[in-house]
């Protein structure tokens, strides 16, 4: 049972935008998908759970350093 939805945005977007982000099918994808920006991302953490908010999973530097 998946717990959690992935989501990627750039970094400077600030907080959470569920139409301005790119969703990812896992964390594998969600990592794939900053490398493609090529800028720095945040990778967000979606409950899967209606009462609970999108969390900063990890933000990753344009570099793919985290």
């Amino acid at each position: 049972m998946t717990t959690h939805s992935y989501a990627v945005q750039p970094t400077a977007f600030g907080d959470f935008d569920e139409h301005g982000c790119d969703w990812a099918i896992n964390l594998r994808h969600a990592y794939r998908l900053c490398a493609i920006w090529g800028e720095d991302m945040t990778v967000w953490a979606i409950p899967n759970n209606p009462k609970a908010k999108p969390y900063r999973w990890v933000n990753v530097a344009k570099d793919g350093s985290i």
